[in-house]
């Protein structure tokens, strides 16, 4: 086993990180945002067609685009922020040490 020091994480490098994951829990929570929007919109309105296709429409688009952005903004601070403690934390406790293993790949 081979041991390794981390004494500091990239601040950008974790938010972005974060910021990823939290835009694609966000989308697949906005695939079925949208999809209950859409039908309760349609179903409980007295709109017209073109009404229905626009309220669908701009549902549709907050819960697919706005919706991860915003939790990608929100992961990012988050992740940044993060970063930073934990920097001040590994900086004053003298890092963190892990250990390593070495994995040979079969060649086929």
């Amino acid at each position: 086993m081979k041991k390794v020091g981390i004494t500091r994480v990239g601040v950008g490098s974790l938010a972005k990180l974060v910021g990823i994951v939290n835009a694609i829990v966000a989308f697949a929570l906005g695939i079925v945002g949208s999809i209950v929007g859409v039908v309760s919109v349609i179903a409980n309105n007295n709109f017209t067609l073109l009404g229905d296709i626009f309220a669908a429409l701009g549902i549709a688009l907050f819960a697919l685009i706005v919706y991860p952005l915003i939790w990608f903004a929100f992961g990012w601070l988050y992740g940044a922020l993060i970063a930073i403690i934990w920097n001040a934390v590994l900086s004053v406790g003298g890092g963190l040490e892990i250990e390593t293993v070495e994995v040979k790949e079969d060649k086929k």
